[in-house]
Parts: structure tokens; C-alpha cells; sequence
């Protein structure tokens, strides 16, 4: 369902807390549809619908009569190619990403997608993920479907969870990336389905434009000096491979769905510039995979 909505100027008290992806939202807009604080939701521009995408609701405001808005700061309007207030939809949470596609579809239809396989329906051993697959971060899910299919190839256990963003008119990444400590389970069904699981082990493949592969996460040194080992054997000199504990690209905290995937709170965020997903996608999710399967 789709409401008609105002997408208005953010107040300068809300550039505190906004940022590109976020929205602040009139409660009665999202009580009439559903809408929790935390969770994503599906914005598409009234006077050009070629372009839409989705943003994170930070909160939820009273701001007069008009109870069908929602505001952004101006790098948010931004994403969907807007610089002043305007006219949207509004669509539910329910429809923020789309199930039984596959890549081509989603590319030729610019869309959105979720997808989740595993070896069985009871493990608990180890997920791996891709949130940003498609043309969001290039190879990224690519890599995480190569990191399973070698844990199948060696009859170890494992999920994948992986999303892919296709978006000609805004860019992919404008219209589809959300920040891995804001990805929430309200809005990403399969990620609700596997969420309660507990699981031993989590991994995260990521694209980012530095020069170096970074190795983050909120798992113990020792086991991301496994990884980094791993990928080194692979890569050669052709990058550094660093292991991150603080910084943008750490990845640890308790909120980035890659650690409360697991059982102790500690997943894997392994950050790769485009040309090593480029060249060495593979070799890579199939290095980190061998290092998880000698843990089953």
C-alpha cells in the first residue's frame, strides 16, 4: 500500500541526530501504517517514480496539523535527486525488499532483493552475509553465495544471507545501502527468519574505496588473524590486509547485525577496496570459508 506523504526540510535541531539515510517521522503516519522507530521503509518520488529507494526511521515527531510527514536533512533528499521539500509515497516495511527474484530480475527491474539459502533449517554453525550485493558494492553477495558453495563443496553446514540493489535513475547505493548498524529485522524477513539462531560463527563481505582490505568485527583478535592470514595466502603483495578495532570500518558494535547474529555477540566484517572483489572475489570467500569449516 502506498500512502501520499510531504518530504519536508529537516529543523536544525534534527541535523544533530540525521544522517543521509535517516528520516524523522509524524507518529500518526506511522502508526497508521505500521511503522516502528529502527525500522526501513520504501520512499518513492510522486513526480518521477523511476526514482525511489529506502530510508532508516531515527524517530518520530509532532509537528502541527499535518500528520502525513516525514523530514530529511538535505544529503538525504539528496539520494532521491531532491534538493528542496517534496512529494512522495510512502510504502510499508512489508515491501522494503522483495523475495523469489534473482539478480537478472532484480538489474532488469531496478530493484531490491533478499535471499537466503542454507545447508538445513537447524544449525547453528555459521551465517554468512552480503547486506549490500548488486551494484550497491560490487561482488559482495557474489562472494558471500562463493563463501557457501565452498562450505557445501566440504559437507560442512551454513547459511547465507545476502541482499541485491539495482537502481539506474538514483544509483544503487543511493537508493538501497543502509548502514549495518541500522538494518533492521522488521524489514528484512529472512534476516528475522535465521535472527534468533545463535550463531557460532558470522561473517560480513563489504565494498568500501580504500586501498587496503580491512578485517573488523566484534570476533576475537585471534580469529581475524586467522582470516587476515587467509586472504594474505591468496592475494599475495597485492594488498595490505589490516585487522580494524576502531574507526568507521570496525564493525564493532553490539547494533551491526553481523555480531548479534552470533551466539556470543562477535561476527566478522571484512571490508574489500573494488579490484580485490574484482580479481580476487573468490579465491577470497573461499579462503575465509576454509578457515570456518575447520571449525566444525
Amino acid at each position: 500500500m502506498s500512502v501520499e506523504i510531504d518530504v519536508l526540510k529537516a529543523k536544525s535541531e534534527m541535523l544533530e541526530y540525521l544522517t543521509e539515510e535517516n528520516c524523522t517521522m509524524d507518529p500518526e503516519l506511522a502508526d497508521d501504517n505500521d511503522v516502528e522507530v529502527g525500522q526501513q521503509v520504501r520512499i518513492k518520488v510522486k513526480n518521477d517514480t523511476a526514482k525511489y529507494g529506502c530510508a532508516t526511521v531515527y524517530s518520530f515527531y509532532q509537528d502541527g496539523s499535518d500528520d502525513n510527514d516525514i523530514r530529511m536533512r538535505l544529503t538525504g533528499r539528496q539520494r532521491f535527486d531532491q534538493t528542496d521539500s517534496f512529494d512522495a509515497y510512502l510504502e510499508g516495511c512489508d515491501q522494503v525488499v522483495l523475495h523469489g527474484k534473482d539478480n537478472t530480475w532484480l538489474n532488469s527491474n531496478d530493484e531490491f532483493g533478499e535471499l537466503l539459502d542454507e545447508t538445513d533449517t537447524l544449525h547453528d554453525e555459521l551465517v554468512i552475509c552480503a547486506p549490500h550485493g548488486g551494484m550497491i558494492e560490487n561482488y559482495t553477495d557474489e562472494m558471500a553465495k562463493w563463501c557457501y558453495d565452498k562450505m557445501v563443496a566440504l559437507s560442512k553446514s551454513a547459511s547465507c544471507w545476502r541482499c541485491i540493489g539495482h537502481q539506474d535513475e538514483i544509483g544503487a547505493f543511493d537508493a538501497w545501502h543502509i548502514t549495518s548498524t541500522d538494518i533492521s529485522r522488521l524489514s528484512f524477513p529472512y534476516l528475522d527468519q535465521i535472527g534468533d539462531r545463535e550463531f557460532g560463527y558470522a561473517v560480513s563481505f563489504h565494498g568500501y574505496g580504500e586501498a587496503d582490505i580491512a578485517i573488523g568485527g566484534a570476533a576475537s583478535t585471534a580469529l581475524k588473524t586467522e582470516i587476515k592470514e587467509a586472504i594474505e595466502d591468496v592475494i599475495g603483495e597485492n594488498y595490505e590486509v589490516t585487522i580494524v578495532s576502531t574507526g568507521p570500518y570496525a564493525g564493532v558494535s553490539p547494533d551491526n547485525f553481523v555480531n548479534w547474529l552470533t551466539d556470543g555477540g562477535g561476527g566478522v566484517q571484512i571490508e574489500l577496496p573494488y579490484g580485490a572483489r574484482q580479481n580476487f572475489g573468490q579465491d577470497i570467500a573461499e579462503a575465509v570459508a576454509v578457515v570456518f569449516a575447520d571449525k566444525q
